[in-house]
């Protein structure tokens, strides 16, 4: 009978735990080793002290996770299980999965910029597949070969595990790997408190990172200002933003046989279905004699992000990106190329923080106060733009007061649709495209700032989108689209592009009315949306975490994804990261 008092179960025991030392060591190295490809997957920090960060981090972060392993598992198994044979086996066989999973997610992250998750393993496994379920059969390949080292140095450390014993060195490998795990989350502490985006931005390279951040206690002992710091996150864009190849490729243009006129107009908190007879009048006759796309969504759900899908044609979760890296846009750079008369108007003197830090980071923007004043000073331009014999680019943006009751929004309806009442029959022009729509829609509910991250709902996301052309007809277009759409079509039939869409945008050609489209992408920094054409939608954030809608946001069950669909979107989401 075994006894665990027993002195010759201490002995075992204690063998058992020595040996598990040593292995757990090799592992380390074994995890470093493939983790070291990561290095060849992100985006690569400009500083030197970044590219240092990246190596304190690669040995601390995976020296703690296969110690934490080992301490977690292979440690209470020393005392569970009473063969070494089969605790040795044990041993191995767990480690080779959790190397395999590793080489795995190097992978993963290569073709969705996510980590291993329920999801992505699904999608992975996808029988819909076939294709990607085959290639990803490829990185198991090296499994048996990873076994059969782990069995030889669990052989060979066994045998060899007195004289190991004897070796001093070990313990002072021990401290450094200690020290680089603490020293990785200090290092982060300090680049997140005084926003170093060389390491901030490294905050996902590897799997279950999760780096320290000491931002309260900071505040609370007054080392940073709390107002001036999310001042600054809000102007430069989030901490972990990535830098983005864009556009992907030089775009080339034919010249075209007459340049045409271009007057953008968006009404901030402008509802899907504010535009009628009854309430907009003025609106709704333009609208009539217009292209009405009414089954539009912006790209995200906040100005911002609405803003990026109108210039760039990217999906909201870039904003933060072409925050931090003043991204110009393709649309603005074309205008001044091709000596537009330019003319840029608001009612809220600019106060979006990719208008002033990407779009036009270095025009001289002021704006206006009121709706009213915006649109007279657009009235103005307008008529002296009018007198000159180069073509014109126009911008005009309205906006609607936040937290207003369900009455207090239709009477700032009405006030607005008379100053479109004054300033639509000035805009029908010939050779001119005229756009007006939102960045983003209106709900009546009050929402914390949480919730309203999280808040897709048609009220929020679904927005008008009129555009009034001699080139379109004046009628109702039901298909689906979004703000990614816009660029595409002016792109290519206002200044002929070459290029495939692909290469500058995620959209497609807003203006091909033939076109049809399976679904879109709305977006921010945490959630991609996909939103089908019947008002469904699924949510997917940056953790592979999934959950399912109906069109009138009513959170419904769903036992299996549409994994296809995820990675069509999770392939073109990803498109413009630099790489």
């Amino acid at each position: 009978m075994w006894k665990f008092n027993s002195r010759q179960y201490r002995e075992e025991t204690s063998q058992k735990i020595s040996w598990g030392h040593w292995f757990a060591f090799f592992n380390i190295l074994w995890a470093i080793f493939i983790g070291a490809r990561y290095a060849f997957i992100i985006d690569w920090p400009d500083t030197l002290f970044g590219k240092i960060y990246f190596f304190i981090s690669l040995l601390g972060h995976f020296s703690f996770i296969v110690f934490a392993f080992y301490l977690l598992v292979i440690f209470p198994l020393s005392f569970i299980v009473k063969n070494h044979r089969t605790f040795r086996g044990l041993t191995v066989i767990l480690a080779t999965i959790g190397n395999t999973l590793l080489l795995v997610d190097t992978e993963v992250f290569v073709q969705f910029n996510l980590h291993l998750s329920s999801l992505v393993w699904n999608l992975l496994v996808n029988p819909e597949n076939g294709e990607l379920s085959r290639n990803w059969q490829l990185f198991f390949t090296p499994m048996p070969l990873i076994l059969l080292v782990q069995m030889l140095f669990s052989r060979w450390s066994w045998q060899k595990l007195r004289s190991l014993e004897r070796q001093k060195w070990l313990r002072g490998v021990g401290v450094f790997f200690v020290c680089t795990f603490i020293a990785t989350h200090l290092i982060y502490a300090w680049a997140d408190a005084y926003l170093y985006r060389p390491i901030t931005m490294q905050r996902s390279n590897f799997p279950l990172s999760y780096p320290m951040t000491a931002r309260s206690f900071l505040e609370k002992h007054g080392f940073i200002n709390k107002q001036e710091y999310s001042q600054r996150l809000e102007q430069e864009g989030r901490l972990d933003a990535l830098a983005i190849n864009y556009p992907r490729n030089p775009l080339l243009f034919e010249a075209p046989q007459e340049k045409t006129n271009v007057l953008l107009i968006t009404v901030s908190g402008l509802r899907y279905d504010a535009v009628d007879m009854e309430t907009m009048p003025n609106l709704a006759e333009f609208a009539q004699r217009s292209t009405q796309f009414t089954n539009h969504y912006s790209s995200g759900n906040n100005n911002n992000a609405g803003l990026t899908g109108l210039f760039y044609g990217l999906n909201a979760s870039y904003t933060d990106s072409l925050l931090s890296n003043k991204t110009p846009s393709v649309l603005v750079e074309r205008f001044a190329q091709q000596q537009y008369v330019q003319g840029l108007f608001s009612a809220n003197k600019f106060d979006n923080a990719v208008f002033r830090r990407a779009i036009y980071p270095k025009a001289k923007l002021t704006g206006d106060n009121s709706n009213q004043a915006a649109v007279q000073s657009f009235k103005r331009w307008l008529d002296s733009a009018k007198q000159q014999e180069k073509p014109f680019w126009g911008y005009l943006s309205l906006n609607i007061e936040p937290n207003l009751t369900q009455d207090k929004y239709q009477q700032q309806l009405a006030k607005l649709d008379e100053l479109f009442g004054q300033l639509l029959p000035e805009l029908d022009l010939p050779n001119t495209i005229v756009v007006i729509t939102a960045e983003h829609g209106y709900r009546f509910n009050t929402l914390t700032e949480k919730e309203e991250i999280n808040d897709f709902s048609r009220d929020e996301v679904q927005v008008p989108m009129i555009v009034h052309w001699q080139g379109l007809p004046a009628t109702k277009i039901t298909k689906l689209t979004a703000h990614v759409d816009l660029l595409p079509a002016l792109m290519k039939h206002v200044f002929n592009v070459k290029n495939l869409i692909g290469d500058y945008a995620q959209g497609r050609d807003l203006f091909d009315l033939k076109q049809a489209t399976d679904w879109v992408l709305v977006s921010n920094y945490r959630w991609n949306v996909i939103i089908q054409p019947d008002g469904t939608q699924y949510h997917i954030d940056t953790r592979g975490n999934y959950q399912k809608y109906d069109r009138t946001y009513q959170k419904i069950s769903s036992e299996r994804p549409p994994l296809g669909l995820f990675l069509e979107v999770f392939n073109q989401d990803r498109s413009f990261l630099e790489k």
